[in-house]
């Protein structure tokens, strides 16, 4: 059975752009003698004639017109390979998926994707926003690389670093009754309207570290997906909604809107960033976690 080798294009090639055995020797370092017999051997592992002679040159048959056609597609290509497996191995190369558990921290990757992008020209960035999945089992399983999370659940193969702190604030708009007042406690918030990103309430703060502790729920729950719906709506009284306070101040040139502390204390929090413990040494998702941990 002939069998194609990648060396056999090359000696192809060479010996088509020198159009001599002598000058292709000397760039593919190679004496005469052992590239006459290289082209030989390859005629009969082939099975084909590739070359035939006039005079002191080598011309291509059909054949070797045709593998050379071949040898001009795919050498680059063997070549590109090469370079991007050694910017795999060496961390400069790649897509780094992202997954999103946090509604707001959109806006906020934002802000470090950019600068990322330009320091990493060879990376591509895919950011998946489903805000609703196991972002746990989707990085454990390998459907993404770096989890962006304020809640990390801390299970083995598994590293989390913290990237920014922010505090939870209620936001409302001009005309409420809570317009202008500091803080605010549960029991204010019995006769609202909260609205909330489409999550479980067991996984909104709001619910499970001001709310309930309370003994004390909403009069209505509304969902919005988007953060610019959410703001419009409660900037035009239709709830009232909790945010990080960083956001909300990045819409207050646009939106007539008030922070008010959840409580005495307000609620902390902080975003995460996971990662398996094997991706350690992939420079550029390491690279990712610098950015978004260094101060804007």
């Amino acid at each position: 059975m002939s069998i194609l080798q990648r060396n056999h294009l090359m000696i192809i090639q060479e010996v088509a752009r020198e159009g001599s055995l002598t000058a292709a020797s000397a760039r593919l370092n190679l004496t005469q003698p052992a590239l006459s017999h290289a082209v030989r051997k390859i005629e009969m592992q082939l099975g084909v004639k590739i070359w035939r002679r006039e005079g002191r040159s080598l011309i291509l048959t059909q054949a070797g017109q045709w593998l050379l056609s071949l040898a001009n597609r795919l050498l680059p290509q063997f070549s590109l390979a090469e370079e991007r497996l050694e910017q795999f191995a060496n961390g400069e190369c790649g897509t780094l998926r992202i997954g999103m558990e946090c509604h707001p921290c959109y806006q906020w990757l934002l802000n470090v994707v950019s600068p990322y992008l330009e320091r990493w020209p060879k990376v591509d960035v895919d950011v998946r926003q489903k805000f609703q999945f196991g972002g746990i089992g989707a990085i454990l399983s390998n459907e993404i690389d770096i989890l962006v999370t304020p809640d990390p659940l801390y299970k083995p193969g598994l590293n989390f670093t913290p990237v920014f702190d922010y505090e939870l604030v209620l936001v409302v708009g001009s005309g409420h009754k809570l317009y202008g007042v500091d803080r605010v406690t549960p029991e204010q918030l019995a006769d609202e309207t909260l609205i909330t990103y489409p999550v479980p309430s067991e996984r909104l703060d709001i619910y499970t570290q001001f709310l309930q502790p309370a003994g004390i729920a909403p009069r209505q729950q509304k969902q919005i997906e988007t953060t610019d719906i959410m703001l419009v709506t409660v900037a035009h009284g239709r709830g009232v909604a909790a945010l990080p306070r960083w956001l909300v101040d990045e819409y207050a040139s646009r939106l007539d809107l008030h922070s008010i502390r959840l409580g005495e204390q307000g609620i902390a929090k902080q975003i995460f960033l996971g990662r398996r413990e094997t991706d350690g040494d992939v420079q550029y998702l390491t690279d990712f976690i610098g950015f978004a941990a260094a101060p804007n």
